[in-house]
């Protein structure tokens, strides 16, 4: 899943790590653009794709 920069325009970061606990994901980014670290935790049955 990627996601957009939160310091520059940058948009469709991929993840450079991933960790899975059931249905919860975190994600940890790094701009290419800006250098920006940044990282989302997610229930992914917010986004229909809990298994």
């Amino acid at each position: 899943m990627t996601d957009n920069c939160p310091n520059c325009p940058l948009q469709d970061v991929e993840p450079m790590a991933e960790h899975d606990r059931g249905t919860q994901v975190s994600h940890l980014y790094r701009c290419a653009g800006c250098g920006h670290v940044w990282s989302t935790n997610r229930d992914l049955n917010a986004y229909g794709e809990a298994a």
